[in-house]
């Protein structure tokens, strides 16, 4: 290199890199904002009753509100017995009152679960409160499913298990 004279390499090297460095900040950035924006609720947070965009904007019809409600999985209580529905896609039911097996069918009618009519051996379990034996309909608010019989009498409620 002559004295006085710029390096016109060191100069190109460095004009190369910055679109490469540019580039390698816009994927960075990029990669840590998508997770934060995957958590907005759409909620406005100085008003978490407000309603969110898609709820204000769309008027759902009943059966559309049907389709959201899923029971499928399996719902449990850690009452003696362990007494739990296991909804499958398909329709079946399986399940246990803690003592007695049930195994029916299910669908969904307007806000509710509708739970055929079963019929389950009649074991004597000391010390196990069969209430789900009289399973007819259920309701789901959050991870709790409310089972009531054929009165319409909520008789007792499952938590949805995470498996």
């Amino acid at each position: 290199m002559i004295r006085g004279m710029p390096n016109h390499t060191t100069l190109r090297t460095l004009a190369s890199a910055r679109p490469t460095s540019r580039l390698a900040l816009g994927i960075a950035a990029l990669a840590l904002t998508l997770p934060l924006a995957a958590c907005d609720t759409g909620v406005d947070p100085r008003n978490p009753s407000s309603p969110s965009p898609a709820e204000s904007s769309e008027t759902a019809s009943p059966s559309e509100d049907a389709s959201d409600l899923d029971p499928t999985g399996k719902w449990s209580s850690p009452e003696k017995g362990d007494p739990f529905l296991e909804f499958a896609e398909d329709g079946s039911l399986k399940g246990s009152d803690g003592c007695n097996a049930i195994v029916t069918t299910w669908k969904v009618k307007g806000d509710e679960i509708a739970i055929d009519s079963f019929m389950s051996t009649q074991k004597a379990c000391a010390g196990v409160d069969t209430w789900l034996s009289k399973a007819s309909t259920a309701t789901i608010e959050g991870d709790v499913m409310k089972v009531m019989d054929s009165n319409g009498k909520v008789i007792g409620g499952l938590e949805k298990d995470d498996k």
